[in-house]
């Protein structure tokens, strides 16, 4: 059976513990692979100006990789990175959490009440644990409501009125051809003066 394609798999569990890679049913050989990148991911956090050639050979010595695959292992995990700084506050989200846990587990290590209430604290009030959970809406869920055009007014409420159509047509027929009660008349001038009745002076309103 192949194994699934790395960059596809690393994209969703390169921050994953192996309980879960294994709940995931992920073979092992593929788990190996993404702690190896993962390893190689926090190598570079802590020395983010090593170059290319440093980075293989330190995949080479620390896992016995040929130069080819060292390569390919840092292709990996540049196409990775190039990935993650489009969710760069995520993933400081994930690092500030992970920090606080590390805190409060030394802390407890250390028997220091005080540091772990400190801890806990503040792993509370980043994640506003305090506050409700804002609804999530899933608007991609709503279907948009489709209007088909009608002549029926009854959906609008109203009483169809029978043979309407034929009731329009004949109407414009008789209103459009010549009828006896239609008759011509020719302009009339106004017989008065509109400046006389509508230029006010002097306060004559008349």
């Amino acid at each position: 059976m192949p194994l699934p394609a790395i960059i596809d798999t690393a994209r969703e569990y390169l921050f994953s513990d192996v309980a879960d890679m294994t709940l995931h049913c992920l073979p092992a050989a593929t788990q190996t692979h993404i702690l190896r990148l993962r390893d190689l991911y926090n190598y570079w956090l802590q020395h983010p100006k090593a170059a290319d050639k440093e980075i293989v050979l330190k995949l080479q010595n620390d896992y016995c990789l040929a130069k080819s695959q060292a390569y390919t292992d840092l292709s990996i995990l540049k196409t990775l990175l190039g990935e993650l700084q489009k969710t760069t506050k995520d993933y400081h989200r994930f690092r500030f959490n992970q920090m606080i846990q590390e805190a409060y587990e030394l802390a407890r290590v250390q028997k220091d009440a005080k540091a772990m209430q400190a801890a806990a604290a503040q792993y509370a009030k980043y994640n506003q644990l305090d506050k409700e959970d804002a609804l999530n809406f899933d608007y991609e869920k709503i279907i948009v409501q489709t209007f088909v055009p009608t002549e029926d007014p009854s959906v609008a409420g109203f009483k169809p009125i029978p043979n309407i159509r034929e009731k329009i047509r004949s109407k414009i027929d008789f209103y459009s051809q010549d009828s006896e009660f239609i008759e011509e008349i020719e302009i009339e001038e106004a017989d008065y003066n509109p400046d006389e009745i509508f230029n006010v002076k002097n306060g004559d309103s008349k």
